[in-house]
């Protein structure tokens, strides 16, 4: 007997047979199961502190699968389109004035994990209208823990440990808005 689950964005299939019909290993005796399982991620956090590094990669340019690679210190977003970036970089300009809550640069690297050569990390493909939440977390008095902005870029949950963390990821999403609307102006003519 086979049926299929479907879950979110993914499908399962669930095969019983008998024992007496059964190829598999380890399959004895009354009903066996093949266990096939799914895994999904649903977010990840990054905590960013310093000048973090960034870089740009155009692939495919003048094509319909052009797509654009911003590294941003573990993780290698791709962005296809012009709209996706340029909402990225305006909601995060927007979070300026809360981000001046930040220290200018951490001094002490005890709270940010830190890890070397930095190496992706992770993967995120993100396109048409990105979800971009967040806030600020409070300092704590009486702790050499300092605020923290919390940005969430679809299921990139980045913390931000100082302002020049906050600068460098700007200026990061204003290249990328600006490198794709080139790109989008360039296949439009």
């Amino acid at each position: 007997m086979t049926s299929k689950q479907r879950t979110r964005n993914t499908t399962t299939d669930t095969t019983s047979t008998d024992s007496a019909t059964s190829t598999e290993p380890g399959v004895t005796g009354g009903i066996g199961e093949r266990a096939d399982g799914t895994g999904q991620v649903i977010g990840f956090s990054v905590r960013l502190a310093g000048r973090v590094p960034t870089r740009l990669d155009l692939q495919h340019a003048g094509t319909p699968e052009a797509q654009l690679g911003l590294s941003a210190g573990p993780v290698l977003v791709y962005l296809g389109s012009h709209y996706t970036a340029a909402r990225i970089a305006q909601s995060w300009a927007a979070a300026a004035p809360v981000a001046t809550s930040l220290v200018p640069h951490l001094t002490s690297r005890r709270a940010v994990l830190t890890a070397g050569p930095w190496s992706v990390s992770a993967m995120v493909r993100l396109g048409g209208e990105a979800t971009i939440t967040g806030g600020l977390l409070p300092g704590k008095p009486g702790s050499d823990l300092p605020a923290i902005l919390r940005l969430r870029v679809g299921p990139i949950t980045l913390e931000l440990r100082d302002a020049a963390a906050y600068t460098t990821m700007l200026a990061a999403w204003r290249k990328a808005a600006a490198l794709l609307s080139t790109v989008d102006a360039i296949d439009r003519s």
